[in-house]
């Protein structure tokens, strides 16, 4: 009789844990006016993500959202359907995970372009890069090629001929005049990796966020047809789902255009796609 009791007590103290645990206002999953959102915690996804909560409320439905730094386990939670949506990537990262994770991870829309370049603390050009420079590119497929495009189109190194340009690694490079040396590390660790290397890779948002212009300060930027689009990605399945198309309205909005410059002290780091 005390082991039952005691068991039962158990089970009542692991449910108010998980009430308490549970966000203020939760509701249940399957509520279909609920859309549960996996964001990065990247300051301008957090920023746009908490007055998209307030313009989706405008239309009658809740944006349960929650913050994480892993890419994957972003794409992971969509892909599994314990959230219904995500706000981390563009189209060619998104794709790249389906290849490698048999993925079902389709782009609802578009959000805004995130231009990229090299930058360095420590050189005011390419060319003054010396023999045996460092530099640090993201480790993922979905980005690793436009540091390699960026610097073939400098002159510094040579591509094999007939790669697509989104398809070229390390091993199509045919020539290395300066001997470069690339540092491949996390899209989350690319700020903190130029601090060491003698130029690299940077989104505008994440030099923005270390103190540099990619107006200003960037060495090359990416060919404009080589940008690829922040996108809201979800299950193939669920693009004719209602909800899609309200997260699509409460992003279409002027409200999220002001919180993507309020985001950079109003500067147009972004180019919204609406």
């Amino acid at each position: 009789m005390k082991k039952t009791i005691f068991l039962l007590s158990l089970a009542v103290l692991a449910a108010l844990a998980l009430s308490l645990a549970m966000p203020r206002g939760s509701l249940a999953a399957d509520d279909p006016k609920v859309i549960k959102f996996a964001v990065n915690n990247l300051k301008v996804y957090e920023d746009t993500t908490r007055v998209l909560a307030e313009e989706v409320k405008k239309l009658g439905y809740t944006l349960e959202f929650i913050f994480l730094a892993d890419n994957t386990q972003i794409n992971e939670a969509v892909e599994s359907g314990e959230y219904f949506a995500n706000y981390h990537q563009h189209t060619p990262y998104m794709e790249e995970f389906n290849r490698g994770h048999k993925a079902h991870l389709a782009a609802a829309f578009k959000v805004f372009t995130d231009k990229s370049g090299l930058f360095s603390k420590r050189y005011a050009s390419l060319d003054d890069l010396p023999r045996g420079a460092k530099i640090s590119l993201p480790v993922d497929v979905g980005n690793n090629f436009r540091t390699y495009v960026m610097l073939a189109n400098a002159g510094l190194i040579t591509i094999k001929d007939g790669v697509e340009p989104a398809r070229i690694t390390q091993n199509d490079v045919t020539s290395n005049p300066k001997n470069l040396e690339f540092i491949e590390v996390d899209y989350t660790m690319l700020g903190r990796a130029l601090e060491e290397a003698d130029a690299g890779f940077l989104y505008a948002t994440v030099a923005a966020e270390i103190g540099l212009d990619i107006s200003k300060d960037a060495l090359a930027t990416e060919p404009p047809e080589l940008q690829a689009a922040d996108i809201i990605a979800v299950r193939e399945e669920n693009l004719t789902d209602p909800r899609a198309e309200i997260l699509k309205k409460a992003f279409y909005t002027d409200a999220l255009k002001t919180a993507l410059t309020d985001s950079y002290a109003g500067r147009n780091i972004l180019d919204p796609a609406w």
